[in-house]
Parts: C-alpha cells; sequence; structure tokens
C-alpha cells in the first residue's frame, strides 16, 4: 500500500491546490483507513496540511518516492485503463471521481 498512499497524497494535495473538498476528503479518508498512523493525519484536511512547513518536506518525500514515470510504470503493471477522458466530464472534481474509479455524487454525499 506504500505506492498508493503516496498516490493519494499527491492526488490530495492536487485536490486541495484546485479546491475539491470532497476529493481531497477521501483521498485523506483512504489513506487512513489503511494507515492510521499516516503523517497526513496530523491535519484535518489537505488544505490545512499544505500551510505547514512538515508537510512540504512531506510531499518532497513523496514525490522523490513516487515520481511520475514511476507512477506510469505502476499504472501499466496494474492495467489501470481509465475510459472516461476528461472533456467528458462537466467539472474537475467529476473527472477526478472518474479517474478514482468512484461515482461523483457518492463522493459529495460522502465526503463533501
Amino acid at each position: 500500500m506504500p505506492d498508493r498512499d503516496r498516490a493519494l497524497v499527491i492526488a490530495g494535495t492536487c485536490a486541495a491546490l484546485m479546491q475539491m473538498k470532497s476529493i481531497e476528503t477521501f483521498c485523506r479518508a483512504l489513506i487512513l483507513q489503511n494507515n492510521r498512523g499516516h503523517m497526513i493525519g496530523r491535519w484535518q484536511s489537505f488544505s490545512e496540511a499544505i500551510e505547514d512547513g512538515d508537510y512540504q518536506t512531506l510531499l518532497r518525500h513523496v514525490r522523490k518516492k513516487l515520481s511520475e514515470e514511476k507512477a506510469r510504470e505502476l499504472l501499466a503493471e496494474m492495467e489501470y485503463q481509465c475510459e472516461v477522458r476528461k472533456e467528458q466530464c462537466r467539472t474537475n472534481e467529476e473527472f477526478a471521481a472518474a479517474v478514482l474509479g468512484v461515482d461523483v455524487q457518492w463522493i459529495q454525499e460522502n465526503f463533501g
């Protein structure tokens, strides 16, 4: 699960920066569901975490461990295919949910 959690840290950070609250909350919940002691548990949200220098250090470490190239390799190994294209979605949140393999309405209802 370490690579999955690293990917979720990056996804949660991006969601926070794009102001997609339900997506960032979903990513945080998935990380903590697998690893209650994960550093992201120190903050109530990714939005809060990105303001902290300790989190910036964690994020740099995560980006080193899970480079874009390594992420692509892992996706290829897992044979991950997302049939949804950005232009098919009305919002960034809808597209992010599709990439994560979850219905955007479900995420909004449970994490919004």
